[in-house]
């Protein structure tokens, strides 16, 4: 009886906490649209409290416009592994990128980084 009450307190747990693969997808669906129509603010609003405090706004802002400039419009997005945060491969229109992003229980962006 010890081992159900575990067995269902863990996976209690588990889907309140846990992020799924949708909702990593649906995060990077929004990043793809904000940044192909050059919404840096869009991004930045995803961000969780302390991420916006280390990545501000210019920051952002100047990410998006820059690699508009170089690589210009993303199109397509594939999941890569979850080393270090979840890894897409972001295919662009000149190049592709690597972009790490971690999300919190209440689905914030904690990290944001191009490899």
């Amino acid at each position: 009886m010890k081992k159900l009450i575990y067995f269902g307190l863990f996976f209690c747990l588990h889907i309140c906490v846990a992020q799924s693969d949708a909702d990593y997808g649906n995060t990077m669906k929004t990043i793809i649209e904000s940044y192909n129509a050059n919404d840096a603010q869009k991004i930045f609003d995803q961000f969780s409290t302390d991420l916006q405090a280390t990545f501000t706004i210019d920051k952002v802002k100047e990410f998006v416009t820059k690699t508009l400039e170089n690589q210009g419009k993303f199109s397509e997005f594939d999941f890569m592994d979850n080393d270090g945060g979840n890894r897409y491969l972001v295919q662009s229109e000149s190049d592709s990128i690597i972009l790490v992003i971690t999300l919190s229980a209440d689905l914030k962006l904690t990290k944001f980084a191009v490899e």
